[in-house]
């Protein structure tokens, strides 16, 4: 839902008003995000002691669906006749070499959107907007600057999220950070809203507190209250559909919002536990993210102006094809990669570890750790 969400907003005409809209999708998952990175860093054995591991791991959850649909999308510029390459011809070398290396390694980004060019030479603006030419336009998956936010979440988890003490001190300084840009006026504008990372780190960590200390408690409820997990997925569900119905101010609005998916997030981790189709809808979820803008441009292509005069049937077509071609990337890259981060995750701590016996994969789901997923965390 939330990725859909930044694919609609992405569309344009009208559509970014569905769903919960793209900018408080990300910072929702943002919140998803630091759920479930708490969940692998302290309520599993996978990473204790093997930092290495877990930046491998992400390294590779991340990269290869990424590099793979970058890679395609540059053969694309290169079959439409070059227009990107020749927006790069304008730029001096520091800018060219800032998006080259932004491209290929993601981090960076995001701090990309804080810079422009100013008398033909790369300088910070505070804004992308305030520039000669927008730099973003350099970017071969402009929406992967969310993956630089959390590649900057991923670095630091590992030394925070164990320290109950040091959460809440970075939370508290984080929001504390944020009122004082919003009242200076600096944080009401794009790219401070949220693009920024120090300010952003509070929704991460209000997930992971949400892991803490109320997936324990869900746990407890759930055994009076079997259905609560259905209850709680079902009222997010609901929350995406009707967010923009919502008759209140728009911030006080998102705020309640993040509170909400942070209060239910473990209702929906105990939720896909037990549906196997709520897990593979959920793996769709990235590659869509990743590959919308690469679709958008393609079938824009196909069907010149369709967006144009018949927005809701090309919004469809976007749609269908962001799932099958999402399904298909999982298939090519995502499986065959997953099997190498399950040897990470199970040889993390154990260096002399072996492979999982053939048995242990086949326990019954009972058996199985609970909320176990197959490509995520």
């Amino acid at each position: 839902m939330l990725a859909l969400s930044v694919v609609l907003d992405h569309l344009g005409g009208g559509k970014a008003d569905h769903l919960v809209g793209g900018r408080l999708a990300v910072q929702l998952f943002y919140v998803i995000s630091g759920f479930l990175i708490s969940y692998v860093l302290t309520a599993t054995d996978h990473y204790q002691g093997a930092v290495g591991k877990f930046y491998a791991n992400r390294f590779l959850r991340l990269f290869p669906i990424y590099l793979g649909v970058a890679a395609m999308t540059l053969a694309a510029h290169a079959l439409s006749g070059g227009e990107f390459f020749q927006f790069y011809e304008a730029l001096p070398s520091s800018a060219e070499l800032f998006l080259v290396l932004s491209n290929i390694f993601i981090l960076g980004q995001d701090w990309l959107m804080f810079f422009g060019i100013k008398d033909s030479a790369l300088a910070f603006t505070g804004s992308f907007a305030n520039s000669e030419v927008p730099l973003y336009q350099g970017l071969l998956v402009p929406q992967a600057w969310t993956l630089g936010v959390e590649m900057s979440f991923y670095l630091v988890a590992p030394f925070i999220l164990a320290s109950p003490r040091r959460l809440l001190t970075l939370l508290a300084a984080s929001l504390a950070l944020r009122g004082v840009l919003i009242a200076t006026g600096i944080g009401l504008g794009d790219p401070w809203t949220y693009r920024f990372f120090p300010t952003e780190l509070a929704l991460f960590l209000i997930g992971s507190l949400s892991h803490q200390v109320l997936l324990p408690r869900y746990k407890a409820w759930t055994v009076k209250a079997a259905r609560l997990p259905e209850l709680g997925t079902a009222v997010l569900f609901a929350y995406c559909l009707l967010h923009f119905s919502i008759g209140v101010n728009p911030t006080v609005r998102d705020g309640l919002a993040v509170l909400l998916f942070a209060a239910l997030l473990p209702a929906a981790f105990l939720f896909q536990s037990r549906y196997r189709l709520d897990r593979a809808i959920g793996e769709l979820s990235y590659p869509v993210y990743i590959c919308h803008a690469l679709v958008i441009m393609i079938l824009d292509w196909l069907f010149d102006e369709i967006d144009v005069h018949q927005p809701m049937l090309f919004a469809i077509v976007v749609i269908t094809s962001c799932i099958a071609f999402s399904a298909l990337l999982n298939a090519l890259i995502a499986d065959p990669v997953e099997r190498l981060r399950n040897r990470l995750r199970t040889n993390a701590g154990e260096p002399d570890a072996p492979a999982p016996a053939a048995d242990a994969r086949r326990r019954p789901a009972a058996a199985r750790p609970l909320g176990s997923i197959r490509r995520a965390p």
